[in-house]
């Protein structure tokens, strides 16, 4: 009698156990064949002596030459180059700008960009785009980041040192206003996510949790999906925030349900450090190597997108939000820099177009163009926004 009750409780264990992993199989199933690769599993970016950092390819959802793309064979009219505001960070693969505008102008659209890339690479990507044999190449600059990206890229990588510019030339500089009002020191570190530093302390402890959740982010799209959709939401909730916040003039703004981080922001563009003087004369060095490539000018767009700081910074001061000292000088030289870097592609030739008008007349309207958190990047919304203004000047151009 009491092998028969064991029995039975077995096949009632083995009978859910089955059911459980049925159901496992037909989410993972499910999610496969909803979900983009590229929009649910992490990409671990490989070392390139020029590039600086590349994705294989194939990985994680890319295509052949490790950029975001369904298809990447034949020609492309348009091709667009940039750094993870191209790429399209914190939105699906069909959202990004270059995807979208291709739906719009009912061309193909090739997106080459990659996150944590700035001037020096989008010179170098020039010359592989041409490849995809485009009618125009659209380069789009972010001074959130792109100065310290090129001043380091130059500094670390022999290949590029050809393009340190020498301290004489900041001379040039100086004509650019400056901030005097007194600000914190900026920060020498960088934004961490609360996922990374939840997974970057698992993986130094040498935790098994870490192999798990590795292997099941790269290999299960369903395990993926709830990580993205659930897990890394909960902890930016419950951790993230108030990382975020102890940064020099970092606010949480409920006006517009979001995070700024301004202090950040300014290391990247404060006119007073050596690096960013250094990092505006390579990239303005770099617009002159591109006006003067083996191509017409009239082939490239060159474009510049804002920080979230910068496209605000009107409205919230019509809300009366009393700014932090980090925040004015932020957005004052990021502007000064623009108009520098914006005179200097007029000078050489080339077409410029200013995101900031256009992002900064649709946060006047209501629009909400970005995320909840602190993250910088465009929302699904600002993407398309990015789109259709891109679209119209393509078309005007023809």
């Amino acid at each position: 009698m009491a092998m028969n009750i064991w029995k039975h409780k077995g096949l009632n264990l083995l009978l859910i156990a089955g059911s459980i992993l049925a159901s496992l199989l037909l989410c993972e199933g499910l999610a496969r064949l909803i979900y983009t690769p590229a929009d649910i599993h992490p990409a671990h970016p490989t070392v390139d002596d020029i590039l600086g950092h590349r994705i294989n390819p194939h990985e994680s959802g890319h295509d052949s030459r490790g950029f975001r793309n369904a298809e990447d064979t034949g020609d492309f009219p348009v091709v667009c180059i940039g750094d993870s505001f191209t790429y399209g960070d914190g939105v699906p693969r069909k959202s990004a700008f270059p995807q979208q505008l291709e739906r719009t102008i009912h061309q193909r659209v090739y997106n080459m960009a990659m996150g944590g890339y700035g001037p020096v690479q989008y010179y170098y990507l020039i010359s592989r785009a041409m490849e995809l044999h485009p009618l125009k190449i659209v380069i789009t600059f972010y001074l959130g980041n792109d100065l310290l990206d090129a001043y380091y890229m130059v500094g670390r990588h022999d290949y590029w040192k050809w393009l340190e510019p020498g301290l004489g030339p900041e001379k040039q500089l100086d004509s650019l206003q400056r901030c005097n009002l007194p600000c914190k020191p900026a920060v020498e570190v960088d934004l961490f996510y609360a996922p990374e530093i939840i997974t970057l302390r698992l993986k130094e402890s040498g935790s098994f949790l870490f192999r798990i959740h590795s292997f099941l982010r790269l290999n299960s799209a369903f395990y993926a999906l709830q990580y993205a959709g659930i897990t890394k939401p909960l902890i930016q909730k419950l951790f993230e925030r108030e990382q975020h916040l102890q940064h020099p003039g970092a606010f949480a703004c409920k006006e517009v349900d979001t995070i700024f981080t301004p202090g950040t922001n300014l290391r990247r563009v404060d006119l007073a450090d050596h690096r960013v003087r250094q990092g505006a004369l390579i990239t303005r060095r770099i617009i002159n190597l591109m006006a003067a490539g083996k191509y017409p000018k009239k082939d490239l767009l060159l474009v510049f997108m804002p920080t979230k700081e910068a496209v605000y910074d009107n409205y919230l001061k019509k809300k009366r939000v009393s700014l932090p000292n980090e925040f004015t000088c932020s957005v004052l030289y990021e502007r000064e820099l623009t108009k520098w870097l914006t005179g200097a592609v007029a000078a050489a030739g080339l077409q410029a177009v200013d995101l900031f008008p256009l992002l900064e007349d649709a946060v006047s309207q209501g629009q909400r163009l970005y995320h909840s958190t602190s993250d910088g990047h465009l929302n699904k919304v600002g993407n398309s926004l990015v789109a259709a203004e891109l679209a119209q000047v393509l078309e005007k151009s023809r």
